[in-house]
């Protein structure tokens, strides 16, 4: 997950904070990431995330990339219901 967000992060030129918390906002059901800020340097970092937008397709490699591995015998039923 580290090497597709420092990959997002250097094609944005954002910092990896920026980009987990601009990727945080776009999965389905989050309205608001709980940010934790300990100095201005912090906040100011995290308030960085808003105002672009990561493309789809780097959306898309950031959701697999943190895509979990489901345990035996759940990855086996998943693969027969969706092959």
């Amino acid at each position: 997950m580290l090497d597709a967000v420092e990959q997002v992060a250097n094609e944005t030129g954002k910092t990896f904070t920026q980009v987990a918390l601009n990727w945080i906002l776009r999965q389905p059901g989050v309205t608001g990431p709980i940010l934790g800020a300990r100095t201005l340097e912090h906040l100011q970092d995290n308030l960085g995330a808003a105002g672009w937008a990561l493309s789809d397709e780097q959306v898309a490699r950031l959701n697999e990339a943190s895509a979990p591995t489901l345990p035996y015998p759940y990855e086996f039923v998943f693969k027969v219901q969706r092959p």
